[in-house]
């Protein structure tokens, strides 16, 4: 069996078994909602893993998360998905330079195939001539999750960001759009085209639904770990490597630190970023923990 086989071997195998517990997701346990105390262990913050993309299943999200968020002076996420120069900063920074075209990038064997998926998520394919390889991986992701019943206007950081204004929260981001696109970019071309393939697989073997429902299922029942592997299993290939360190690992300790900083200031805060980042050796877990503070998950209680 070759590699590629394998791999797809094992990508099923665990999306069986994330599958399998689709029927309790709903069931009391616990929540993507950690404690983060002090040495005294006095409670200093919240620290909750979100879902880019979601459905309505999602909402309303539970009682100790929204207790939470009301309990602490501020809201920190990734970035504002409500700030007006978010749009306008990715939609400049997905652009190739003049006179070079996405297909200059790509093997000659790839670039029928990202035509073809295009096409069948419904985006046009010329306009993504013009498009960094990360920009086009981005959208196809999106398309896909949109076509599969998920979308970005059920994310849970909208959510977040509207709940918080709406009490007179502060809001506030641990990232700017340049960090976040400079880690999109890790690698360089060559992380960059191996993602887009491994997106176009995604879809071409039509895993794309089993795929993001298994990670609402370990999302939906507070497993970190499940998920972290979720994400390396999609990204493993070497080529890859880079910019998986730039966007989890290296992202991790940088996030971590600026929340350390808030905490050192006096703030007590409800942190929400994306769900990936918690687990593993690596994740704000394991971080904040290797800080000195205590992390401890909290239970859904409801009736």
């Amino acid at each position: 069996m070759s590699a590629l086989n394998l791999a797809g071997l094992r990508r099923w195998l665990l999306l069986g078994v994330l599958l399998a517990w689709a029927g309790v997701a709903a069931a009391k346990g616990p929540l993507y909602l950690w404690e983060v105390s002090d040495g005294r262990g006095q409670v200093r913050a919240w620290l909750y893993g979100t879902i880019h993309v979601c459905d309505a299943g999602c909402f309303p999200l539970p009682v100790e998360v929204r207790t939470a968020l009301a309990a602490a002076d501020g809201l920190a996420l990734e970035l504002d998905p409500e700030d007006p120069a978010l749009g306008p900063g990715l939609a400049k920074a997905a652009l190739l330079p003049a006179g070079r075209r996405l297909n200059d990038m790509l093997p000659a064997d790839l670039r029928p195939r990202v035509a073809a998926v295009l096409g069948e998520v419904g985006l046009p394919a010329e306009a993504a001539q013009r498009m960094q390889p990360w920009m086009v991986s981005t959208l196809l992701t999106l398309r896909a999750a949109q076509i599969a019943g998920f979308g970005t206007e059920q994310g849970v950081d909208l959510w977040l960001a509207r709940a918080a204004r709406s009490r007179g929260q502060p809001l506030w981001a641990l990232e700017t759009v340049g960090r976040q696109i400079e880690a999109l970019g890790a690698g360089g071309e060559a992380a960059q085209v191996a993602s887009l393939v491994e997106v176009v697989e995604l879809i071409e073997r039509n895993e794309a639904e089993p795929y993001f429902r298994s990670m609402l299922n370990a999302w939906r029942r507070g497993d970190a770990e499940a998920l972290d592997r979720l994400m390396r299993e999609e990204a493993s290939s070497e080529a890859m490597a880079p910019m998986l360190a730039e966007l989890l690992d290296t992202r991790n300790r940088e996030m971590a630190e600026a929340i350390v900083a808030r905490l050192k200031s006096g703030k007590r805060p409800f942190v929400a970023v994306g769900a990936g980042h918690f687990g593993g050796a690596n994740g704000l877990l394991a971080v904040l923990a290797g800080k000195g503070f205590q992390v401890r998950q909290v239970e859904d209680m409801s009736e």
